[in-house]
């Protein structure tokens, strides 16, 4: 029987997919739903949170100690669940969703430049629709016209900087056409706005138990959880081109502006918890602002 899960509301057919999991050392250089809520999660932080009064920088999270993982796509996520729950930790995985602001709640943040999840996001789709391993078979007629929607538009380019360097913006509109087509592409709307900003307002820096930034996951990996990841589980490295021109990266510079505001906030809050944030996430100048 073919393993198959549901991503953004179509069924992903894995094994009839080109993209393998696999076992091979290294990051992608620029790059499913929903989760339930573990029922054993407890509302309070446990006693020993914070031994050393360091606001958890200075605490591996260990098995014994439940916590949230926001998980943002393309970001390493998939993997970073699967090395957790083999070592039996208590994880609650948030995908999609917007995570529950709780105080009694510690969180574990998976961050990546928004340029680079974006490029990445955009390559992942294309290749689903190409592999024929995404199909509305089944979802309501909403999610069905949405599927054919996102298939016509990744069509239309022939690379990621064709469509990046499209995203122009009208003279005296802050908001394209493009700009709007583009919430069509799987992961590209629920990013780090969407997940964290509630989040981030809510919680205090106590709570954040620590950061996985994709361009250096094994060492944020292992300094957060105390153990090196076996591998990136779930490359999605298919040869396809991550290429920006400048006009390319300005556009989707402008576009996400506001998940670079976002990973400011949270390098504030990381900084006031003493918990390391290994990437310095700033948005690529734009020639007007020069």
């Amino acid at each position: 029987m073919r393993s198959a899960e549901r991503v953004d509301g179509f069924v992903y057919d894995r094994e009839a997919s080109p993209i393998r999991r696999r076992s091979a050392p290294g990051l992608v250089p620029v790059g499913r739903g929903s989760s339930p809520v573990d029922t054993a999660f407890v509302n309070r932080l446990p006693e020993d949170a914070d031994p050393d009064g360091s606001g958890s920088g200075g605490r591996r999270v260990g098995p014994e100690t439940p916590f949230v993982l926001v998980h943002v796509g393309k970001c390493g996520g998939t993997s970073a669940v699967e090395e957790l729950r083999e070592r039996g930790y208590r994880c609650e995985h948030v995908h999609l969703r917007r995570p529950e602001v709780d105080p009694g709640r510690r969180y574990v943040i998976l961050v990546r430049d928004p340029i680079a999840r974006t490029v990445s996001a955009f390559n992942w789709r294309r290749r689903l629709f190409a592999a024929g391993t995404l199909s509305a078979a089944g979802a309501d007629p909403v999610a069905r016209l949405r599927h054919a929607a996102e298939h016509d538009f990744l069509s239309r380019f022939a690379n990621v900087n064709e469509f990046a360097e499209r995203l122009e913006f009208l003279a005296g509109h802050e908001i394209s056409p493009m700009v709007t087509m583009m919430q069509l592409i799987g992961h590209v709307p629920h990013g780090f706005a969407w997940h964290l900003d509630g989040l981030l307002r809510r919680i205090e820096p106590r709570q954040l138990a620590g950061i996985v930034a994709t361009e250096r996951f094994a060492e944020d990996f292992e300094r957060v959880f105390g153990f090196p990841p076996v591998a990136r589980r779930n490359r999605h490295d298919g040869g396809d081109s991550t290429v920006l021109s400048a006009r390319g990266r300005e556009n989707l510079a402008r576009v996400l502006a506001p998940e670079y505001e976002t990973l400011a906030a949270l390098a504030e809050l990381a900084e006031s918890a003493g918990v390391p944030m290994s990437v310095s996430y700033r948005r690529p100048p734009l020639a007007r602002d020069q």
